[in-house]
């Protein structure tokens, strides 16, 4: 029997700042709820929340997008950024089994289908993590998904990859080469809409809530305030993806 579809929707790097302060003069609430309450949202299997959630750990941040979850009718699975702070994410939500020697990083199944999620807050992807994601993806038969902050390659995006790059690439790289029922990785943090090959893996780059910043630019220039964000379908050898905004 073929797999169930499954419906991914997928928001990134909202940037939630404080008291519902604008952050860099935007409104993230509303852009953040923009995303949440689109049409191309609804009838989800999942929601993932790929990390920097909030602007600088506020735990208010955390606290309002906790607020619009409460009502969630999917079930949702979120990974810190290098904005956050895992110690605070876990007083607002239910990361109970999923942290680590201070780190984010869990297995989620669903409908027959296993999607894995890193924490790599810090810039890096640590070796425990690589370790036990080579060790659990050889205990799935089929294809998995997998999510992270930082896109684990440089993806010509000239003002992100030259100073917020991920740390251990090399290292990273190594492992995901190793994990061959792995084809697609879905990541944040760029800022930007974008598709990289890397060896037989494509890499997503989901777009931000906040605002988009110019890819071809060395230096910071915003190119939109108007949030985007990412819905998945994914079944047996089927993977469609779509930005919308």
């Amino acid at each position: 029997m073929d797999r169930k579809v499954l419906k991914i929707g997928q928001i990134s790097d909202s940037h939630i700042g404080k008291d519902g302060c604008l952050v860099q003069e935007i409104d993230v609430r509303k852009n953040f709820l923009t995303a949440y309450n689109s049409k191309f949202m609804k009838n989800l299997d999942l929601l993932v929340l790929s990390g920097d959630l909030a602007d600088y750990a506020e735990p208010d941040a955390y606290s309002f997008i906790a607020n619009v979850l409460k009502d969630s009718k999917v079930p949702v699975c979120v990974i810190p950024g290098n904005h956050d702070n895992v110690e605070v994410m876990e007083k607002f939500f239910d990361l109970k089994g999923k942290v680590h020697n201070g780190k984010c990083y869990y297995r989620y199944d669903i409908e027959g289908q296993t999607i894995f999620f890193l924490d790599s807050a810090d810039g890096t992807v640590s070796s425990e993590q690589l370790s036990w994601l080579e060790e659990e993806t050889a205990k799935v038969d089929g294809e998995v998904l997998l999510f992270l902050h930082h896109p684990p390659c440089h993806c010509n995006h000239k003002f992100m990859d030259l100073r917020y790059s991920l740390k251990n690439m090399d290292e990273v790289q190594a492992t995901l080469a190793k994990i061959k029922n792995l084809k697609y990785i879905f990541v944040g943090h760029y800022h930007s809409e974008i598709k990289v090959e890397l060896g037989d893996k494509t890499v997503f780059v989901t777009p931000s809530t906040q605002m988009q910043i110019d890819p071809n630019i060395s230096v910071f220039c915003l190119n939109s305030a108007a949030p985007r964000w990412r819905v998945i379908e994914w079944g047996e050898n089927f993977l469609e993806t779509k930005v919308y905004f």
